[in-house]
């Protein structure tokens, strides 16, 4: 949250530490931190939402024998 509210949203240092507190033993190189709209966000979460219930069924249904 701290690398979101500093690159994305225009926290100050100081303020995002505040409010979420310093991020530790990462830096933001790390991410692929751009600004979207918020359709492509929401289209980018459904899907990998989508992905990952695929999975947890297709595990449960493998798990039933």
């Amino acid at each position: 949250a701290y690398f979101e509210a500093t690159l994305l949203a225009g926290f100050s240092s100081a303020a995002a530490t505040e409010f979420f507190g310093r991020e530790r033993g990462f830096s933001a190189e790390r991410f692929a931190f751009a600004p979207r709209s918020v359709t492509s966000a929401q289209n980018a979460f459904l899907k990998r939402f989508s992905a990952i219930e695929t999975s947890r069924h297709h595990v449960a249904t493998s798990a039933l024998g």
